[in-house]
């Protein structure tokens, strides 16, 4: 794909003949792909005249509403640099991201406000995102627009998206996995996108099904879990599912693959976009590099994972200073560890996330997929907490019901598998663990609380 701007892609997708397909949809009205383009041109005009233009730093606020993602696709289209403001972010987390990125403008429900003298237009559009914040502050980042978008097309057509599809996304729009492998993903493809208004239980997920008949969900495994014990497999026209954000326990997929529906595990982080995919098949793995992504990550052992995207040289924004996040060949650290041959990438944990036991180093990742495997277990999260001396111990948050949670028969069966150092010290029940709005578990609320 060779379009610039969302307006481009859409105007193509009419002059291909598919003007008169649905492209959005949410709670109240849907359009075509030639509505669309109608719709983006207008709001291109009045944003150009509140002043939108190429460079000019702008903060829009995406909510689940198909005028959100026009204000966004206007702004984009006028090849300014637009960050992604998340819908449910608190007044100072946002005002934080918004100095980070040295917006001019901000864009919320419709709204323009001025947030800075002009004077910083000329510069290149951009695309920027806050990270989830799972460990620590959210951190704004920025990478060019062109290459975001082709990353999203190399996804759709890896994932198999067509104009037949009709994609359901249950991420916020605010999130850069429901935006990027969500719209961007399909309006390149000439697809279709539902766009639901919050949370949606299992019984209303599947009235929406019956109703849109829906072919792909875009999801996280904390949903797939929740609607795949709730019957939403049974229900529409669904054909595959494709999650990320988080690991993806066997539990979440079995009512799919029950049903017939093919799901793929997904690796993306906020600095790149779409790395890898692949079926979902217990090997752990989440599949090979996407066309045009390079990967590197250790071989036999574990080791850092880096990445590369043709196009895209991230940057992390402090107070509107960039600090540049890829070497000179492009390559960016990702954060996570994982192994890397010929069965694809297996994550193995965060780099800032492992716990030192006595000089040895404890995988969270390793000792959640023993504990998911234990019986009454529905899910859990390990981190590393300092003991009673100050010493680091391993500490498991398990999902549970109250009747019956025997903490001392967990940590006796989870001994069975795992070495002593690995065994958690401390195993508390919660009846839920802390997510974020993408479904992420708040591991840094978990380190530095929840006793």
């Amino acid at each position: 794909m060779t379009d610039d701007t969302l307006l481009d892609v859409v105007a193509g997708h009419r002059r291909a003949g598919r003007g008169d397909r649905r492209a959005l949809v949410d709670r109240q009205r849907s359009v075509t792909y030639a509505e669309l383009e109608r719709e983006v041109t207008r709001r291109a005009r009045e944003l150009r005249s509140s002043g939108v233009g190429p460079g000019v730093r702008v903060g829009a606020v995406l909510t689940s509403s198909l005028d959100s993602v026009v204000d966004f696709a206007a702004a984009t289209s006028l090849h300014a640099a637009v960050l992604v403001v998340q819908e449910r972010a608190g007044d100072a987390e946002r005002s934080a991201a918004l100095a980070d990125f040295g917006a001019e403008l901000s864009l919320d429900r419709g709204r323009v406000t001025r947030l800075a003298p002009a004077g910083r237009s000329g510069g290149e559009p951009a695309f920027a995102v806050s990270s989830s914040g799972t460990s620590g502050r959210p951190k704004v980042i920025s990478r060019e627009w062109p290459g975001t978008l082709r990353n999203s097309a190399a996804f759709a057509r890896q994932l198999g998206l067509d104009a037949d599809d009709v994609v359901l996304t249950t991420s916020p729009l605010g999130h850069s996995y429901a935006i990027e492998a969500g719209t961007l993903a399909v309006l390149s493809a000439g697809a279709c996108q539902l766009v639901p208004p919050g949370p949606l239980t299992p019984a209303r997920a599947a009235l929406l099904a019956e109703r849109h008949r829906p072919t792909v969900l875009q999801s996280v495994p904390v949903v797939l879990d929740w609607w795949g014990r709730g019957g939403v497999p049974r229900a529409g026209s669904w054909d595959r599912c494709v999650s990320a954000g988080d690991t993806l326990p066997a539990q979440a997929v079995t009512a799919w693959h029950d049903a017939g529906i093919t799901v793929y595990d997904h690796y993306g982080n906020s600095e790149l976009g779409q790395l890898t995919l692949t079926p979902a098949g217990g090997s752990g793995s989440v599949g090979h590099p996407l066309p045009g992504v390079g990967l590197t990550a250790g071989s036999g052992e574990p080791g850092p994972v880096a990445a590369r995207f043709p196009g895209l040289s991230p940057v992390r924004l402090e107070e509107g200073r960039a600090v540049a996040l890829a070497d000179d060949e492009g390559w960016v650290t990702t954060g996570d560890l994982g192994v890397l041959d010929d069965g694809g990438l297996r994550l193995t944990g965060r780099a800032d996330l492992l716990i030192n036991i006595a000089g040895n180093k404890v995988s969270p990742i390793e000792v959640e997929t023993v504990l998911r495997g234990l019986p009454g277990v529905s899910d859990c999260a390990v981190v590393g907490r300092p003991g009673p001396s100050g010493e680091q111990q391993v500490w498991a948050f398990v999902e549970a019901d109250a009747d019956g949670f025997d903490t001392a028969a967990l940590r006796r069966r989870a001994g069975e598998q795992l070495m002593t150092v690995k065994v958690p010290t401390v195993i508390r029940r919660v009846d839920k663990l802390p997510r974020t709005g993408s479904g992420k578990v708040r591991r840094g609320l978990l380190m530095e609380g929840g006793d």
